[in-house]
């Protein structure tokens, strides 16, 4: 079953899905095995949790973050 998950706001997402990212990122930087000097893409990196975990956690020669984002017209 697919599943779609739309939160047009950061507020919105930090609600629903921020808030377990951050309790969870730095149990899953460790599982990974990031080591200083390396490169991080984060890709659908939400409002950047995990990204700024990323930062603390090593001593990382670059971290490049992108995140999809659509803006809906309202009618």
């Amino acid at each position: 079953m697919a599943s779609e998950f739309n939160v047009h706001n950061a507020a919105g997402y930090e609600q629903l899905m921020g808030r377990w990212s951050r309790r969870l990122a730095r149990q899953f930087i460790d599982f990974t095995e990031v080591s200083d000097g390396e490169r991080i893409l984060d890709v659908g990196c939400g409002t950047g949790s995990l990204t700024f975990a990323l930062a603390e956690a090593a001593d990382l020669a670059e971290i490049a973050a992108v995140d999809y984002y659509q803006s809906l017209s309202r009618k």
